[in-house]
């Protein structure tokens, strides 16, 4: 049996990292696809009545203006761990967004006194709106948790957890495989940074 090669990513010089006209193309062919403000915010807001909410940083792509929201027991003791919870560092894998709303909706009071729960349930809403692993500057937040990170949705988070990092028990990061991993990211991937695409590999950014 003949082996086919994966045809070319369709930006992009193979064996040439992207530049900036390469990854403006890229960007142009992203839309919203859904809403972040009806299907995140609005659930946010309802919470407010019995956690304490805070908007712990903001992101500004062209004329799209992100919030970036976090939960917090309301009953907050500083002699209690933390439980620290994050979805939707990955805009694209949707289950870890609604997955962390609906476990402060429907069983965070069984934890109240026993720990301290700090819940980001959206990190990347960029990405959550147009379905898709990175950023508006085709950068990958899950990869950009680091000294000067060039992802304000990791740098943001950063901010959020340091107060709290010596006290933190427990983190669960939400994330997902998709279909989409093997079809449209990891190759995207494998463009943007002029590197051949091999099919099973994980996908590193």
């Amino acid at each position: 049996m003949m082996n086919t090669a994966p045809d070319p990513y369709p930006i992009g010089t193979p064996g040439t990292p992207w530049g900036d006209e390469e990854r403006a193309e890229w960007l142009s062919q992203q839309s919203r696809q859904r809403s972040y403000e009806s299907e995140v915010l609005s659930v946010i807001e309802r919470l407010k009545s019995d956690f304490d909410v805070e908007e712990y940083g903001c992101l500004d792509y062209g004329s799209d203006r992100y919030p970036l929201m976090a939960i917090r027991s309301r009953d907050w003791h500083d002699d209690l761990p933390v439980v620290l919870i994050t979805g939707g560092v990955h805009g694209y894998e949707t289950s870890g967004v609604h997955g962390a709303l609906q476990f402060v909706e429907q069983h965070a009071a069984d934890y109240a006194e026993r720990v301290n729960l700090l819940v980001a349930p959206c990190v990347s809403p960029w990405a959550y709106e147009r379905i898709h692993r990175w950023n508006a500057n085709a950068v990958d937040p899950n990869r950009s948790f680091h000294e000067n990170s060039p992802a304000g949705e990791s740098a943001a988070l950063m901010r959020l957890v340091e107060p709290i990092r010596d006290r933190a028990l427990l983190h669960m990061d939400l994330h997902e495989t998709t279909d989409t991993d093997e079809t449209e990211f990891r190759p995207a991937l494998a463009a943007r940074d002029g590197k051949p695409f091999e099919p099973g590999d994980i996908p590193d950014g």
